[in-house]
């Protein structure tokens, strides 16, 4: 889960620069807040996709929720992105599956025991055996959460709380100088 946490001091100094109301703040603030959570969520999509090699960004759609708290009372609001980092199929991964000695693998990935078939569409996947019978099988999956981790505060956290002051900024600098947002 990301979360962005926001120095009240600094909200403070740049409201107090542009002499802007409560009211100008409160706006400029969510705003900001809303910009910052869907610039978090494009950069996520797009950093886990070329760091785990992935095929299809359309993959992380179901693993990637924004969620945004309404602003209550003395509260200002905020927003939270959730990262599913469960386990995801091979056939999600950019490159052909090999079959090796110990099972199967794409891109650098392997998966012992598993085999390669093709499902009910036709399309080539790895399956793994559940028991020692011939049934059932399931999708063969490799865990990618400590992946996730590394590229996300490598590439994603560094430049988020940066892009929300510089957005805030601007927001109220629009707010009070040029009278926009009303």
């Amino acid at each position: 889960m990301l979360d962005l946490s926001i120095d009240d001091k600094k909200l403070r100094a740049i409201a107090d620069e542009f002499e802007a109301s409560d009211e100008d703040l409160r706006r400029a603030y969510s705003r900001a807040l809303g910009r910052t959570a869907s610039r978090m969520r494009t950069m996520s999509r797009k950093a886990i996709r070329e760091g785990l090699e992935l095929r299809s960004a359309a993959v992380l759609k179901a693993r990637l929720r924004l969620t945004r708290q309404k602003p209550r009372g003395d509260l200002i609001g905020g927003a939270r992105l959730w990262i599913g980092e469960n386990d995801m199929p091979l056939r999600y991964f950019k490159g052909r599956m090999t079959k090796t000695a110990s099972g199967v693998s794409v891109a650098g990935r392997s998966v012992t025991g598993a085999f390669i078939g093709k499902n009910t569409n036709e399309s080539t996947m790895a399956f793994v055996r559940k028991g020692a019978g011939r049934l059932p099988v399931t999708e063969a999956t490799v865990e990618v959460q400590d992946d996730v981790d590394d590229i996300l505060e490598r590439e994603v956290y560094p430049e988020i709380a940066e892009y929300f002051f510089t957005t805030f900024r601007a927001e109220v600098r629009a707010r009070t100088i040029y009278n926009v947002g009303g």
